[in-house]
């Protein structure tokens, strides 16, 4: 299902953030929306973030749980001066977070 989404490139430009969580967000981000589209119409009664939020907004997360706003302050300010940078999205990985630790468990090839 998901061999049929074309691999492509992003680009991470800008630094932004939700409640606890800094993130880089990608451009364009509608390739991640489609992607995030085709696993929820496959497993509607898994939705992302177990349906918690009305718009899944694509992201590359940072630093999450923070409580201290000048440490993200300080690495906001350190990736802007590394801004920006490209990357190929050439696979979907599957991770798994078992409680304590993230584990990846499968990777599956976009088109090419």
């Amino acid at each position: 299902m998901l061999g049929r989404h074309a691999s492509f490139e992003v680009r991470f430009e800008r630094c932004a953030r939700l409640p606890g969580l800094l993130y880089l967000a990608p451009e364009p981000d509608a390739p991640f929306r489609r992607l995030t589209g085709a696993i929820t119409d496959r497993w509607p009664e898994t939705p992302p973030y177990g349906g918690k939020f009305d718009d899944v907004v694509p992201h590359l997360t940072v630093a999450q749980r923070q409580e201290n706003v000048a440490v993200l302050e300080e690495v906001e300010a350190d990736l802007n001066g590394r801004l920006p940078f490209t990357a190929e999205v050439s696979s979907v990985d599957l991770v798994v977070h078992d409680g304590t630790r993230w584990q990846h468990r499968m990777s599956f090839p976009l088109r090419r």
